[in-house]
């Protein structure tokens, strides 16, 4: 009994430990290879965060914008 609720523990540990938190707007804003690497895979279906991918474009598009607009 001890070893299967020490294995459950290990596990939940090991589950809680990779989940990490989705990369937000200042984050992906501040480090374009980051947004660059995360736009690569959302295009190729291998990224699976949803939010992140959002994030990323919405970045990438407000960027485009920027530079479209000319100096400030």
């Amino acid at each position: 009994m001890k070893r299967a609720v020490g294995t459950c523990a290990i596990l939940l540990t090991i589950l809680v430990a990779g989940c990490g938190q989705s990369a937000g707007k200042a984050e992906l804003k501040s480090d374009p290879k980051l947004r660059s690497q995360i736009l690569a895979a959302c295009a190729d279906g291998t990224h699976t965060d949803a939010q992140e991918c959002s994030n990323a474009k919405a970045i990438e598009n407000a960027d485009k914008l920027d530079r479209s607009l000319g100096p400030k």
